[in-house]
Formats: C-alpha cells, structure tokens, sequence
C-alpha cells in the first residue's frame, strides 16, 4: 500500500490556514490504532452508471485487509463483482480516540464464498459487537449465518487520508 503524499515534519510548526492538511495527518500508530478500534467503516463503490455509492457497515482489519459481509444478491456485491475498484473511510468516532479523526483507502475488493472465511468473520465480528458475552456473540453469529452469505476481502493499495481533526484545531489556535 502508499501514500498519496507524505506528511511534512510535526515539529512546532506555524499554521495560518488549514488549506494545506498535510501537517495534521494521522501516524501510522494511530492509524493502526483506528483500525484496531474501530469496526464500523463506510465502503463505497460504483454502481453500473459509474455513480458513487456508499454504506456504512461493520468491519475487520486483519491479514492487511479490510473484511466485510454482505448477502451474495446485494448490489454492490455484484457492483464489486464488475469492477472491484472501491474506498473505505474509517471514523474515530465511539473509540477510546475521540472523533475528528478518520482514515480512508483505495483499494480492490474481492467477493469470498469460502466457508471458513465467513465463519471466521461472523465470529470475530460478534466478539467485537459483544466483547463480554459468549451467549450474545454465539447468538449473533448464527443468526447472521444463511446461505447467501459472502464475506468482502478489500485491499487497500493507497492510504488517501489519515486526517486529525483535534491537531488541525490545536495548531490553529495556538
């Protein structure tokens, strides 16, 4: 994956506008934090007509990939079936971070019907919605398991945001 630019030094820096966002991105820790936290995220796509479209749902960064579910008779995926091109933005909004902070990707998307993959993915995904409660998570994954299920594997290949918003501000007014 790379960067679409490289941020310049975050020494004390003046900043008389916020035109140029370069000096208030994000480290890769705190992406890697965001991404550790976060598990709801904005996955957008084209539709036929080549119009963006886009939802938010929950997510799972692992193996350097972002996964996601949906059902196999789903528009995007059959959109991402025809052309795989796709974005995730992920908000810091509800983790241990606060909000104002996000991070957003290109990438290719690939539709994966393997079953073990999608069993992993349920799990994992109700353990993060239900962290304290097996009952909850064991609930959770078999209602969410039917066929037609496929799980979304989306590689990111160019990191084109990593943007916070509390050091933009703090710049700004100091």
């Amino acid at each position: 994956m790379t960067r679409s630019s490289s941020p310049p030094s975050r020494g004390d820096v003046q900043v008389d506008s916020l035109a140029d966002a370069r000096a208030f991105t994000l480290s890769d820790e705190e992406v890697a934090q965001l991404l550790a936290e976060q598990f709801e995220c904005t996955f957008c796509w084209t539709n036929r007509a080549g119009d963006p479209v886009a939802l938010t749902e929950a997510f799972i960064h692992a193996e350097g990939a972002i996964w996601l579910c949906a059902e196999e008779s789903r528009v995007r995926v059959k959109a991402i079936m025809r052309d795989p091109r796709s974005c995730v933005v992920i908000s810091s909004m509800g983790t241990s971070m606060g909000h104002s902070k996000s991070v957003s990707f290109k990438g290719i998307s690939e539709v994966v019907r393997e079953r073990e993959r999608i069993l992993w993915f349920l799990a994992e995904i109700a353990r993060r919605y239900d962290p304290h409660d097996e009952q909850a998570q064991q609930a959770h994954a078999r209602a969410a398991d039917h066929p037609g299920r496929v799980v979304i594997k989306f590689v990111p290949t160019v990191r084109t945001n990593a943007f916070d918003g509390h050091r933009a501000r703090r710049r700004r007014a100091g």
